[in-house]
């Protein structure tokens, strides 16, 4: 138990240390990809499956809101045209 326990807390110092490092150089204060990339890598790993389904009928992604909810008028706006 006592090894489980130091392994444990080794492995939250290191993390620890990196994001502090990592936001000392501003790292975390701007994105370092291109919007285009950041939308369509955060709707793959938010919706997996709805992704696969979008890929499979060639239809590009919905947007996200802040809070990465697929926005509602995008469905409804699509649905109508």
């Amino acid at each position: 138990m006592t090894q489980s326990l130091n392994v444990s807390v080794a492995t939250a110092i290191i993390l620890f240390e990196a994001q502090r490092q990592r936001e000392e150089k501003g790292y975390y204060q701007q994105l370092r990809m291109s919007q285009e990339i950041y939308e369509k890598t955060i709707f793959e790993w938010a919706y997996p499956e709805a992704a696969l389904a979008y890929r499979a009928n060639k239809k590009p992604y919905p947007p996200l809101t802040e809070t990465g909810e697929i926005k509602r008028d995008y469905k409804s706006s699509k649905a109508s045209s």
